[in-house]
């Protein structure tokens, strides 16, 4: 039985070295802590902006308003995945964001704010 050795082109065996498969991960901003538990410890009207700033750090941001001052705090998360070919490429993001933003009066007494935290999965 007579072998033929197989025989791949050079430019087939180029385009199968260049495609790929790609997973990232990226976070940034502020390390996620105003859950419930820490915020609960605000009161409007009371709270200052330095009881604000001693729980949760510097913000993101700071926003002056003509009569206030706003305090935002933002925490990005990317994941995703994608396909990487020398004609074709997909790629899959998914980006969630944690955030609070604070409202001090002109006497830099809290007078409003939200939070949001996303629910974290189970394998984070």
């Amino acid at each position: 039985m007579i072998m033929k050795r197989l025989r791949i082109p050079p430019l087939l065996l180029a385009v199968a070295m260049m495609s790929g498969c790609v997973q990232f991960s990226n976070q940034r901003g502020i390390e996620v802590a105003w859950q419930d538990e820490v915020v609960a410890q605000l009161e409007k009207g009371r709270s200052t902006r330095a009881d604000v700033l001693a729980l949760l750090g510097p913000p993101s941001q700071v926003i002056a308003l003509e009569d206030e001052t706003v305090l935002y705090y933002l925490f990005e998360d990317a994941e995703g995945d994608g396909l990487l070919l020398i004609v074709y490429n997909n790629i899959d993001i998914q980006t969630h964001y944690d955030r609070a933003i604070f409202f001090f009066d002109e006497n830099d007494l809290l007078s409003d704010y939200a939070t949001q935290v996303r629910p974290r999965d189970s394998d984070d």
